[in-house]
């Protein structure tokens, strides 16, 4: 896949259970460069998790330009499977945009 830079496209990450310093020391390790939130909760279980019924972890979701849920993978898919899915829904977002009016 070419770079996403300039390129419809956000990742985020929402991380469950544990607890927000021990999430930003792993990120740090990690250097994860994309905004993380701490999705902290009754029994390990915050409100993101709850609103997408998260019932395992990593679960990975795919948005597109319109914030549907297009893709939701419980555990890891794959960088072909990933690498396809992003491929197609910035095709998409790129041609809708090119279609709006200016």
């Amino acid at each position: 896949m070419q770079t996403l830079k300039d390129r419809p496209f956000a990742l985020i990450g929402v991380n469950v259970g544990g607890n927000a310093k021990n999430l930003k020391d792993v990120m740090t390790k990690e250097d994860v460069t994309w905004r993380t939130f701490a999705d902290m909760g009754d029994a390990g279980q915050g409100a993101i998790a709850a609103r997408w019924n998260l019932t395992s972890t990593p679960t990975l979701y795919v948005l597109d330009a319109r914030g549907v849920i297009r893709h939701k993978w419980l555990g890891a898919p794959g960088a072909e499977a990933l690498d396809a899915a992003l491929e197609t829904l910035i095709r998409e977002a790129e041609a809708d945009s090119e279609k709006a009016p200016k």
